[in-house]
């Protein structure tokens, strides 16, 4: 069975990227126009959690780098990140 992976933050910015063009250009259908505008709004939270969860990372280490590596709660992997 194929293990299905979660979008990194690089894919989830660039399919808001292309989603803000198909809405700049304004020439789909109103129905597929408001799917992509959800879409973005969902992309927009998604990456904007994993941003604060990275900041809150840094703030961490920049406290205290000794300490860092025992208090800080680092994902085993991106499954584990809260998006």
């Amino acid at each position: 069975m194929k293990k299905t992976t979660k979008p990194t933050f690089e894919s989830r910015l660039e399919r808001l990227e292309e989603i803000v063009a198909l809405l700049d250009r304004g020439d789909a259908p109103l129905e597929e126009l408001l799917a992509l505008y959800e879409e973005g709004t969902t992309l927009t939270k998604e990456c904007s959690d994993f941003l604060r969860h990275a900041e809150q990372r840094v703030t961490t280490l920049q406290a205290s780098p000794i300490q860092a590596s025992t208090t800080i709660d680092t994902p085993s992997t991106t499954d584990d990140l809260p998006f």
